[in-house]
């Protein structure tokens, strides 16, 4: 099983949000023998997340200045709520990203979920449509980075014979990761993406929903895992990725505790007594 680290860039405690504390965190992912680091994404957030994420440090920079602090470390969004986003903008970002980073991105995604959030960055009409346009903006950006000189034409984005360049060094294969837990994510990541990570407290609840994508996806390759909290002695999170595991996880992203500042310790200690005991 693969093992990540999501980064504490959004919190409601600035210290927390810190870029210190993310540099410590990254550069101990990287010695520790963590898969990946993970940035979540919000812009504006309304009253609905004002106590959950005030502040919070946008994923591509924050990701941008960790990839001249590591060197092997996969480096992640956890997601991109797309729909509040130019699709091409962030298309160009990406590449550019996975140039400087050396092909380490891995492009997460979701549909978002606070209406607030959209109406606050003058994207209120997009909310309903999200879900469609994400579908189409995962084409769009596989279009671009394929090289193509061909027009792209949908629903939503659509233009003539152009040139996109630099391309990434991944090209069209950057992994596309898929957050969300809605039958929408299901369905986008069995038919769309190359990860799955639903938000997930329950081993019960992602293993049904793991069950359908595997049984959905036909001949696609589609890496199945969650983003969860794990505490406890090194013994209790054995028992819990175990049971991740057994429901059918490939790869957990980690939140370890409850407090920012002692995470690089407590992933020290994952490392050293969890990792070796699950093989």
């Amino acid at each position: 099983m693969k093992f990540s680290i999501a980064l504490p860039n959004g919190s409601t405690d600035p210290k927390a949000a810190s870029l210190g504390l993310q540099e410590e965190i990254a550069a101990a992912a990287e010695e520790n023998g963590f898969d990946s680091v993970q940035a979540l994404d919000h812009i504006l957030v309304g009253p609905d997340l004002k106590d959950v994420y005030p502040y919070v440090l946008e994923p591509l920079i924050l990701l941008t200045h960790l990839a001249g602090r590591t060197k092997r470390i996969k480096l992640a969004t956890s997601v991109i709520v797309l729909g509040m986003r130019n699709p091409f903008v962030v298309a160009k970002q990406v590449a550019t990203f996975d140039i400087v980073c050396g092909g380490r991105t891995i492009l997460g995604l979701g549909a978002g979920y606070s209406e607030a959030e959209f109406i606050n960055v003058g994207a209120g009409d997009r909310y309903k449509t999200r879900g469609r346009r994400l579908d189409e903006a995962i084409l769009l950006i596989r279009h671009l980075f394929s090289g193509s000189k061909e027009p792209f034409s949908g629903e939503f984005y659509s233009y003539g014979e152009s040139w996109f360049g630099p391309l990434p060094p991944q090209g069209d294969r950057i992994p596309i990761l898929i957050g969300g837990s809605s039958p929408g994510a299901m369905r986008r990541v069995a038919t769309l993406g190359d990860i799955y990570q639903p938000v997930s407290g329950k081993v019960e609840d992602f293993k049904e929903k793991a069950d359908w994508v595997r049984a959905n996806k036909g001949d696609r390759k589609v890496e199945l895992g969650a983003r969860t909290r794990i505490d406890g002695t090194p013994d209790e999170m054995i028992a819990k990725v175990r049971a991740w595991s057994e429901a059918g996880a490939e790869h957990l992203l980690l939140t370890l505790g409850r407090e920012p500042a002692k995470v690089p310790e407590r992933m020290r200690e994952f490392a050293l007594e969890v990792m070796p005991a699950l093989g």
